[in-house]
């Protein structure tokens, strides 16, 4: 059984550089959570930018890693460590090149697939059983090497995905709070909620 999350996790590198890359998808769906909710993003001991959302009297905390990549699971498992969050209250959503710009799946646990922060996150926690939600950023060109593809920058005809993206995941994580991981993918498969619903959508 789901337990209630009181953490989620935004992966990406810190910097004006990575800024709207396909692998910073996880910041900007974080960002994106943060704006709608009227947060502010503060700085946690070098390792972490955080905030926190309180709806209903619980306190649900929003964490983006500064550690880069590859070491996100330093700043994770720490803060988890530090405010006694277990592996199973840590919601993480981060990019993933298999699955299409503008859809998004939900899985409780399993493999890193590639993904070299959630490899960390894996490697810091000593558990892959934590939720997460994986973003499309795909499909992989071919004749495209893998490391550039996922530092490229979003191209103009991506802004209209990554927007309604960005409405979508304010939806994913209403659904999330308001029960558990589990009952918000079973919600959000039931309302066939894609990226395509909130394509010029004003809300």
């Amino acid at each position: 059984m789901s337990k209630q999350i009181k953490l989620f996790v935004g992966l990406g590198n810190p910097g004006h550089k990575y800024e709207n890359t396909r692998h910073n998808l996880g910041f900007i769906v974080l960002d994106s959570i943060a704006l709608a909710k009227g947060l502010e993003f503060k700085n946690w001991d070098n390792m972490a930018d955080i905030s926190f959302y309180e709806p209903c009297g619980s306190k649900v905390w929003l964490l983006k890693p500064t550690t880069f990549m590859n070491l996100s699971g330093y700043a994770v498992s720490s803060f988890a460590k530090y405010y006694k969050i277990g592996p199973e209250e840590i919601v993480v959503g981060y990019d993933d090149f298999s699955i299409p710009l503008g859809q998004y799946k939900i899985r409780m646990s399993g493999s890193a697939g590639g993904h070299n922060g959630t490899k960390s996150i894996i490697e810091q926690l000593h558990t892959d059983k934590f939720p997460r939600i994986k973003f499309g950023i795909g499909p992989f060109p071919k004749f495209m090497n893998m490391a550039n593809f996922v530092l490229s920058k979003f191209s103009k005809e991506d802004e209209d995905k990554i927007n309604s993206i960005k409405k979508l995941s304010v939806k994913i994580f209403d659904e999330i709070i308001a029960s558990d991981v589990d009952k918000a993918a079973s919600n959000l498969a039931n309302k066939k909620l894609l990226y395509e619903d909130f394509t010029n959508s004003q809300s």
